[in-house]
């Protein structure tokens, strides 16, 4: 995993600045701290991924649960290490809960096909442009799933667990 084959496009690094400044410098934790990791792996599994992979939507979609799993880990760490107080059902209900779920899950699958089976070339000057703002076009893929598809799938996670956490403490 050599540190040369690694691209630092100047979109994807400032959110990594804006990642870890949260996580070092701001001394208030909340449940939503853990979103902060989420560039941060995006970015590392966007160089680290297209050495060992192939681009295929079975690699995309494992780049995806590499990013969200562990900032799903987080969060559920951090809700519980600070007693976050649990949502009500008349506030949020548990249909709402599932629906909200559901919708990410499928932005999520959709992020996954989009960002494997794009086209590989870049034919005008947009296309260049941004590639000077998200690095090269298998990079960007891999980045664009894990910090999209990440967030996405995070939040179909994070709903289901706190749907599963309220029916567990505050029973049927």
């Amino acid at each position: 995993m050599l540190l040369s084959y690694w691209h630092f496009p100047p979109v994807p690094l400032l959110l990594v600045f804006g990642g870890l400044w949260v996580l070092f410098r701001e001394k208030t934790r909340t449940p939503l701290t853990g979103l902060a990791t989420l560039p941060i792996l995006a970015f590392v599994y966007a160089n680290v991924f297209p050495m060992y992979f192939t681009r295929t939507g079975f690699s995309i979609a494992l780049t995806v649960a590499a990013t969200s799993l562990p900032c799903v880990c987080w969060s559920i760490f951090l809700q519980r290490m600070l007693h976050a107080k649990i949502v009500d059902r008349a506030q949020y209900s548990d249909a709402k809960a599932f629906m909200d779920a559901l919708l990410a899950f499928v932005i999520s699958t959709v992020i996954i096909v989009v960002a494997a089976y794009t086209p590989d070339h870049c034919s005008n000057a947009k296309c260049r442009f941004g590639e000077i703002l998200f690095g090269p076009r298998i990079f960007f893929d891999f980045w664009f799933a894990s910090f999209f598809g990440g967030a996405a799938t995070l939040v179909t996670l994070l709903a289901l667990y706190l749907v599963f956490r309220r029916r567990i403490t505050l029973g049927r």
